[in-house]
Formats: structure tokens, C-alpha cells, sequence
């Protein structure tokens, strides 16, 4: 029987934008792939195309989000209601304080040019600016490699972020010194944004 990890290894998941002209799809946890319908890319301003993106960025997570607790249910042979169980609200304060913060994490990721910014809290609320005129300069190809570098760096700077909370309320084993270096680097990062 496949492990947790399998199952995550083998998940695909496609979402459709709102406007049914761009596709997403996440595959092995987070290799993101964007493409818009073929002719529709020139179609947008930055301001219309950062708000399908923004949307599309709330629908797939909702969708991964979806798929890895049919992973862990399949892998770990849960029912229906066994897994709604393990998924329900925890009662230990500590550990909601935890979920709480998590829930309000803020991730950003730019692209190296500055052209695509995407930011999210908690993953549930998604904003992606476009600077204005890009569309005109690039191609499309080029605007799907600045979204795929902001989406990277979203995603790193997310899951530092949530290293930085587990170690707050969990003991990691990670060396108080890293910790702190850790901590003054997200906040000078933060001061230049």
C-alpha cells in the first residue's frame, strides 16, 4: 500500500481561471505551471490579469488543499468520517495559538525583474500586481517566467516563514543562534519591501 508520500509524489491538480483562459497546475507539492488559452494572453490589462491570477491562486490551493486530505484518507485508510474528524478545530489552546498564527501567515514572492508580485495571507486570501505596461513588453512566455519566479519565491518565503512559527510553538532542534539570524533577516527583508 502507498505511503503518505506517494500519494503526494503522484497528485496533480488543474484549476481553470474564473475566465476559463488560464490553467494552473500543481504537481509533486509545488511545481507550479501556469498557461493561458491560446490568443487570450494580449486580451488583458495588468489590472484584469492580476485579478484571474489572484483568483486562480485561491482556487488552486483550495483545490491542493482538497487533494492532499484525499491523499492522507487513501494513504492512512480513514473513512469519510474519521477523516473529518482529524481534520475538525483542535481543543488544545497551545496548538490553536499555533493554527491561528498559521492561518496569518503572509508569504510575498516577486519576480527578479519586480514585473509580477504575489502575495497571500494564510493562503486563503491571494493578491497578484502586475506592473503596469509588462503585458505590452512581454511576451507571453516571458510573463509566465516572471509569475513562475514569483510564485517560487512566494512559496520560499512562505515556508521560512512557517519554519520560524513551528519553531515558536514546537521544539524543532534547530539552534536558537540560526533561529535569531533567522528572525532579523525576515525582518529587514520586510523593512525593504
Amino acid at each position: 500500500m502507498p505511503d503518505i508520500g506517494e500519494y503526494l509524489d503522484n497528485m496533480v491538480v488543474t484549476t481553470t481561471s474564473q475566465d476559463r483562459n488560464i490553467r494552473a497546475r500543481i504537481s509533486n507539492y509545488t511545481d507550479v505551471e501556469v498557461r493561458f488559452r491560446p490568443g487570450t494572453f494580449d486580451r488583458y490589462d495588468e489590472r484584469r490579469l492580476g485579478e484571474q491570477l489572484s483568483r486562480l491562486g485561491l482556487t488552486s490551493w483550495v483545490a491542493y488543499h482538497r487533494g492532499r486530505s484525499q491523499a492522507y484518507q487513501k494513504a492512512l485508510g480513514l473513512s469519510d468520517e474519521e477523516l473529518a474528524e482529524a481534520e475538525r478545530p483542535t481543543t488544545d489552546p497551545h496548538r490553536r495559538r499555533y493554527e491561528e498564527e498559521l492561518n496569518e501567515v503572509e508569504g510575498v514572492g516577486v519576480s527578479a525583474s519586480g514585473v509580477v508580485q504575489v502575495r497571500t495571507k494564510g493562503m486563503m486570501r491571494w493578491q497578484v500586481t502586475i506592473k503596469p505596461g509588462a503585458i505590452a513588453k512581454l511576451t507571453e512566455q516571458q510573463f509566465l517566467a516572471e509569475a513562475h519566479a514569483a510564485i517560487t519565491a512566494l512559496f520560499s518565503d512562505r515556508e521560512m516563514k512557517i519554519i520560524l512559527l513551528k519553531a515558536k510553538y514546537f521544539d524543532l532542534g534547530i539552534p536558537r543562534a540560526w533561529l535569531d539570524r533567522a528572525r532579523q533577516f525576515q525582518a529587514e527583508t520586510r523593512h525593504r519591501r
